[in-house]
């Protein structure tokens, strides 16, 4: 009887809680964007979440470089405007590593050379140690690697600047345990970032194997050939 009466008060209590109150979403777990074929997606929101678009419409939230005035290994400063124009490939590292760096690092050498078109195309080796890694070290890391691209560049430049644009810019899982100088304790992502000429996220290939450059080399030639068509149609 006191199991029933208690049973009876608790579908009482649930139903006077609920009445009247209209459930409430998140807005960015209820988006969806239907693919466009032909067209690279951009990415927006904490999620990453792919956003395609053909009429220039864009989001605040886009990922997209932002304000960064960086030093490269020639030891010229590099701003997001300088980077407008361009097709960019991003790549976080650190030049002294005995851990994903050596096998990114020769993966990519081996990809460049195969990308048939590298007109406007810059591809920046991003320090995610900024505070030991000088121009001088940037170009000791060429010289080891044998990197002889032009187009290919390492830079340095303000710690707080560069991990704010890998963490909330691009999502790299970057962190240091803080207090401790082996480089073995950076966390970093494998990742190789595709952006557009406006300086927007397009896509994102892991770079630790081979398998997801290919798909890089296809959606980096979609990407120009939907430019090419923006720019005849105007």
């Amino acid at each position: 009887m006191i199991l029933k009466k208690l049973l009876i008060v608790l579908v009482l209590f649930l139903l006077t809680t609920c009445e009247n109150k209209n459930p409430v979403f998140n807005p960015e777990l209820t988006e969806s964007y239907k693919p466009m074929e032909g067209i690279l997606p951009y990415f927006k929101t904490e999620n990453m979440d792919p956003y395609w678009t053909e009429n220039n419409n864009y989001p605040q939230d886009l990922r997209k470089i932002t304000e960064i005035s960086l030093i490269s290994n020639k030891n010229q400063t590099i701003t997001e405007k300088e980077l407008l124009g361009k097709y960019k490939l991003i790549i976080f590292f650190y030049a002294r590593c005995n851990g994903l760096c050596p096998m990114i690092t020769r993966n990519m050498q081996n990809f460049i050379p195969r990308i048939k078109n590298r007109e406007n195309l810059e591809v920046l080796s991003v320090t995610i140690n900024p505070e030991i890694d000088t121009v001088e070290i940037l170009n000791e890391f060429r010289k080891n690697y044998g990197i002889k691209e032009n187009n290919w560049i390492q830079v340095t430049g303000n710690k707080n600047q560069i991990y704010d644009l890998a963490r909330y810019q691009f999502g790299a899982d970057i962190k240091t345990i803080k207090g401790k100088e082996d480089l073995t304790d950076f966390v970093h992502t494998e990742n190789v970032y595709l952006v557009d000429k406006n300086n927007y996220l397009r896509g994102i290939y892991r770079a630790k194997g081979t398998g997801d450059l290919e798909r890089l080399l296809v959606e980096m030639e979609t990407l120009r050939n939907f430019d090419s068509k923006a720019d005849n149609i105007k």
